[in-house]
């Protein structure tokens, strides 16, 4: 058992950042494994099962042995997260109480991990939410993944795929830890720490907000997507990244999700979004039409997540990030190949919201800007990746927009529950498609 008094976590995890289950009842929290790190760390994995109908789910907790009173205290001083480093470092195997941890190393000889120094600085990134990561020298970056799934994780498969196939615009993946045994899990991965300019949210943002928007660096962050799409298609030999040709049951299937997706959206923004629900039988005649579109083009493994923050300027350059995907979503659906319209679709929803939030503020309209924002963006991926999706126009805009559509719903829903003031983003874009 944990050296820790287990009654307490049902109330501990949901005061912890990266706790996914706030908001649901906690029935029990079962201990699965646990190692000893160093002599101040004890890395655990819990399973977490709740009252309601929300499947189990397994947290790595980084917890310091406690002396006298029971209680539970977070481990990641300095010295215990070098003591995770360390693993990486040096591809230590450590045994687990049911299984070991393994450390991963993917880098070359003399990469940032050989350079850091000895007993390296540490200090934590305060904007994570979901992980816990922690910066070595400003040399190494190692993110702890704090809910654990069975299987690789989607971060550290698809940055050692992208490495493979020569992808230079994200940060290289350097290491990880995995989990054996009671779990198979990605525990950890590291990667070399970028130093950032600008997030590309707030970069972008303000320039919509000075009206001077560099039209040749959102040219350039089209062609930086569409240059990680052609990686990500560039190997047929390995079956969990060959491309695979987009059939009509795949259309149906998405059709069908998309329909589904209408109906929770219907639901959720009745009260909120009345024009909506008078409104869906046109949408619903739009994701018909789709379904009988001629398919054409190909599924890939994507990015997964992708919008404005999650690319970053650094040395007057795009770079693409956090390959993890929705944390929302399960793994399967994670690794799922789509059409890379889906990523698009992201990243122009992204620009739209920028524009959108510039007027939420009071600024002028953004019409113009935003259609040329957009149209930049499509030019510089399509000369990296046009050959990933129908070459015929109308097909291709007809899929793109079923992929926008359907980021569409999911925005309104998700401003109806958490920033009522903002839905009018997502709800004047959904009107203005059904009027075209």
């Amino acid at each position: 058992m944990l050296p820790i008094d287990m009654s307490l976590l049902a109330g501990w995890l949901p005061q912890q950042r990266w706790f996914g289950g706030k908001g649901a009842a906690i029935a029990s929290v079962r201990d699965v494994d646990r190692a000893q790190i160093s002599p101040g760390l004890i890395l655990a994995t819990v399973e977490v099962s709740y009252r309601e109908g929300r499947p189990p789910e397994r947290y790595a907790l980084a917890l310091k042995p406690w002396t006298g009173t029971p209680g539970i205290v977070e481990g990641l001083d300095d010295d215990a997260a070098r003591g995770l480093l360390g693993i990486v470092r040096e591809k230590r195997r450590i045994a687990t109480a049911a299984g070991a941890l393994q450390g991963l190393r993917f880098d070359t000889k003399g990469s940032d991990l050989d350079g850091l120094a000895p007993v390296p600085t540490v200090r934590r990134l305060s904007a994570e939410q979901s992980n816990t990561s922690l910066v070595f020298d400003d040399k190494v970056i190692v993110k702890l993944i704090r809910r654990l799934e069975p299987g690789v994780n989607p971060e550290l498969e698809m940055g050692a795929f992208l490495a493979r196939r020569g992808f230079t615009a994200t940060p290289p993946l350097l290491g990880g830890i995995a989990l054996e045994g009671a779990v198979n899990a990605t525990a950890a991965v590291a990667h070399r720490f970028v130093r950032v300019e600008s997030d590309g949210w707030t970069y972008l943002l303000t320039a919509f907000q000075k009206g001077s928007l560099p039209l040749d660096e959102i040219r350039e962050l089209g062609t930086r997507v569409g240059e990680m799409h052609a990686a990500l298609a560039s190997d047929p030999s390995d079956p969990a990244f060959a491309p695979e040709s987009i059939i009509r049951e795949d259309l149906a299937r998405w059709s069908e999700a998309l329909l589904r997706e209408l109906d929770q959206t219907v639901r959720a923004a009745r009260g909120t979004v009345p024009e909506i629900e008078a409104r869906k039988p046109q949408l619903e005649a739009r994701i018909r039409a789709f379904a009988k579109v001629e398919p054409g083009g190909v599924r890939i493994r994507q990015h997964g997540d992708l919008h404005l923050g999650q690319v970053l300027r650094s040395g007057g350059h795009w770079m693409i990030f956090d390959f993890e995907g929705e944390p929302a979503r399960n793994l399967e659906e994670r690794r799922a190949k789509h059409s890379p319209f889906k990523d698009v679709a992201g990243m122009l929803r992204s620009l739209a919201y920028a524009a959108g939030a510039v007027e939420v503020a009071g600024g002028p309209p953004q019409r113009e800007p935003l259609a040329r924002a957009r149209e930049e963006f499509l030019r510089g991926w399509r000369g990296a990746a046009a050959k990933l999706v129908p070459a015929d126009a109308q097909r291709a805009d007809a899929m793109l927009r079923a992929l926008e559509l359907e980021k569409l719903l999911y925005e309104i829903r998700y401003e109806v529950g958490h920033r009522p003031d903002w839905v009018r983003i997502p709800a004047r874009d959904l009107f203005s498609e059904t009027e075209r």
